[in-house]
């Protein structure tokens, strides 16, 4: 009995020092949550779940352009966004095949130099890839004139992008749609196949730019077309964009491209495509209008007009202003356009707008083309900014 009990004894023993040494071991190789680890994942679902409360909250943002540009500027004069226009996410620049990989490269350098800086972006898809659209049976029709700004030959302002000359919807869906998901998964921040480095998700994704600009064709044309179709296929185009972006981030927001202005001639586009396409509304979160100084006597930034045209179409949807100017360019000093500046956005506030982005850094530029950085006069544009910005603050 007594050498049964001892055996007994003896297995206890050793289990419980089996047990004590399996422990001691585990805790060697898994250091505690306590502990901090000499190479923390900072690039998982939890870390990057939403972006700054503070960047969310702020009404607004410019228009981000050129190399050099880092956004310091836009803080300073107490903006939280920025959206680079055209801006990096141009298919022909990104990818040169339909089995090509996508480069990365030039996007994660402007996403990672305007977040070090703490700033929303509002980034543009651009559908055009020359190596697809040439197979295109409209080709022809599809090509912008040799005088167009965006050309990369044409590059004047040191924009750091182009695009193609050919500006119509692609030719292989599928291969547009894959590049979009792919683009959209790597800046969602959540933890799959994301850019390293990612500080918080990119959420605001915009369907290309004005394609209202000339669809009926005016002075400017020639200088200036960024889409050779109509309100029919910017829809489809719409659709298979905001389709591909959902698949990759179901909580991302989608804008439809700005309208060019307030005037019939712009917002006729947009009418007919809500008429024609029922569903339109279906494929886009938040309209977008657009104000270069065109549209004096709206003084709200066309948002009132363009409103109107959602409400037409029983659409209701909030607005962002993504080009925002009310320099008035003849017979006006550098206080006169602080103060339409001023009473505009004060103006398209009350009339809904949720978010404004500014063209022009300075009040006393008074070139006719939307601003990118330049030295300017005496005028004191950062405070006239601030002065405007800060009473939106909350």
């Amino acid at each position: 009995m007594k050498k049964w009990l001892c055996i007994i004894l003896l297995i206890v023993l050793v289990v419980v020092i089996s047990g004590g040494v399996w422990f001691y071991f585990k805790n060697q190789r898994t250091p505690s949550n306590s502990s901090k680890s000499k190479n923390p994942v900072t690039n998982t679902k939890d870390a990057l779940t939403e972006i700054p409360t503070e960047i969310l909250k702020n009404k607004f943002g410019w228009l981000g352009g050129g190399s050099n540009d880092d956004g310091r500027i836009i803080v300073e004069m107490a903006g939280a966004w920025v959206r680079p226009h055209p801006g990096p996410l141009v298919w022909d620049m990104m990818q040169k095949t339909a089995a090509g990989e996508i480069d990365f490269s030039n996007a994660d350098d402007v996403v990672k130099v305007y977040q070090k800086n703490n700033l929303g972006l509002l980034l543009t898809l651009w559908p055009f890839a020359e190596w697809d659209q040439k197979n295109l049976s409209n080709v022809v029709n599809c090509q912008v004139s040799n005088l167009d700004e965006f050309l990369n030959k044409n590059d004047k302002k040191g924009r750091g992008s182009y695009l193609p000359q050919s500006r119509c919807n692609p030719n292989d869906w599928s291969a547009y749609q894959k590049w979009v998901n792919t683009v959209v998964e790597r800046y969602d921040g959540d933890g799959q196949s994301d850019m390293p480095g990612l500080r918080y998700p990119i959420k605001h994704w915009e369907v290309m730019n004005e394609p209202d600009l000339s669809w009926k064709p005016g002075l400017d044309s020639d200088r200036l077309s960024f889409y050779k179709q109509g309100p029919a296929e910017y829809g489809e185009l719409l659709k298979q964009t905001y389709i591909a972006i959902k698949q990759a981030d179901k909580d991302s927001e989608v804008l439809i491209a700005g309208a060019a202005g307030g005037s019939s001639n712009f917002l006729e586009f947009y009418q007919t495509l809500f008429t024609n396409m029922k569903d339109a509304s279906d494929y886009f979160d938040i309209g977008n209008v657009h104000c270069i100084s065109n549209d004096e006597q709206t003084r709200d930034y066309n948002v009132t007009a363009y409103k109107q045209v959602l409400t037409s179409a029983a659409i209701t949807k909030s607005i962002w202003v993504t080009e925002a100017e009310a320099f008035y360019r003849e017979n006006t000093t550098a206080d006169q356009n602080y103060e339409s500046t001023k009473t505009s956005v004060t103006g398209a506030l009350a009339a809904g707008a949720e978010k404004i982005f500014f063209t022009r850094y300075s009040f006393d530029d008074f070139r006719t083309d939307m601003s990118q950085k330049i030295e300017t006069g005496k005028y004191p544009n950062e405070e006239k900014y601030r002065d405007i910005i800060k009473s939106y603050l909350k």
